[in-house]
């Protein structure tokens, strides 16, 4: 003898059984489905549920189980709710759209981590979900729901209004940053753009666009440009500092080097007579050299040729040397006036 889904459906969930006293009572008006592959997730579920008030409460592991279960309750005129994690289905979106397909007006619960103003679930909102219910479970989440089942749907309603309004208001400030921009620049690059005023590609692509078509910014070449070694912003400056104390007190001089007594000083006005050895320096490149635009620290004396450059990233601080820097390949442009 063959047994219906609902049937199997209790004997498949046995184990649930012994722990949790599972209701054997025939389908009633208070009867739901829940699809969620956790079982002690599941139990706290079930038993949140029992205290609402539901009778027979079909616990499924298997979208493709809770969905059978759920359309025999359909074909006798009976409309359950179905709890569904959003995990539980590689394409939830599909799930979804075959309980609507069964029954147009289904009520369709999200179980989720997530919040419900994600943009993910938003989009399940579109298809036609009735709410979502957040993890980890507690019972007044529960309560709430069940007691105002169309609050939740009117809600949405109102974030997505809300976040209209937030769009519209963005879409005004990226213009007065790409003003800015015009009016501050003369030439910058892409990589920039978008991590100085962290606008997205879209945005980026639609503002350059205008931009180019109105002809007040040209593309002028391809090139590579230093990004942040840790987050990976192009939004970086740099420093020099004296490469022995890394301090930044260090002025630019013409040296001289005394070859007999190994005296470098600066080339002064009476630097003919070594400070060292108080003797001529005789004829430049046989006694002595020039150092021509070395560098003298004010901190701890020492001479240099170059100053250490570092980097310092303005989005996250930090500060690394140039030979650590990522190179990100970026379009320059030409800011017209």
């Amino acid at each position: 003898m063959t047994i219906s889904a609902i049937e199997k459906n209790k004997l498949d969930n046995i184990d649930l059984q012994q722990i949790e006293y599972f209701s054997d009572l025939i389908m009633s008006e208070k009867d739901i489905v829940i699809i969620e592959p956790n079982n002690s997730i599941a139990i706290t579920a079930r038993k949140h549920l029992s205290n609402l008030g539901f009778e027979n409460i079909y616990v499924c592991k298997e979208v493709k189980e809770g969905i059978k279960i759920f359309s025999h309750f359909i074909v006798n005129d009976t409309n359950v709710p179905i709890i569904i994690d959003n995990g539980s289905s590689k394409n939830i979106k599909n799930a979804i759209k075959e309980i609507l397909e069964i029954h147009p007006r289904a009520n369709i619960i999200i179980t989720t981590t997530k919040e419900k103003t994600d943009p993910k679930i938003l989009k399940l909102f579109d298809i036609g979900i009735s709410s979502v219910i957040h993890k980890p479970f507690i019972f007044e989440d529960f309560k709430k729901f069940f007691s105002k089942e169309n609050e939740t749907v009117e809600e949405i309603k109102e974030i997505k209004k809300n976040d209209k309004v937030r769009e519209d208001i963005k879409e005004i400030t990226v213009e007065k940053d790409f003003e800015s921009l015009l009016a501050l620049h003369s030439q910058i690059t892409h990589n920039k753009f978008k991590d100085i005023y962290k606008l997205d590609q879209l945005e980026i692509e639609k503002s350059i666009g205008e931009a180019i078509a109105s002809r007040r910014m040209v593309l002028e070449k391809e090139i590579f440009e230093a990004a942040c070694n840790k987050c990976n912003s192009t939004n970086i400056t740099y420093t020099s500092g004296c490469p022995r104390c890394n301090e930044s007190n260090f002025e630019q001089k013409n040296l001289i080097e005394h070859y007999s007594c190994g005296e470098v000083y600066t080339k002064e006005t009476d630097y003919n007579t070594c400070p060292k050895c108080h003797k001529d320096i005789g004829a430049v490149g046989t006694d002595y050299r020039d150092l021509k635009e070395h560098y003298i620290c004010n901190s701890c004396n020492d001479r240099f040729p170059m100053p250490l450059h570092r980097f310092i990233c303005l989005d996250c601080n930090n500060i690394f040397n140039v030979n650590l820097s990522s190179w990100k390949k970026s379009n320059l442009y030409k800011i017209l006036k």
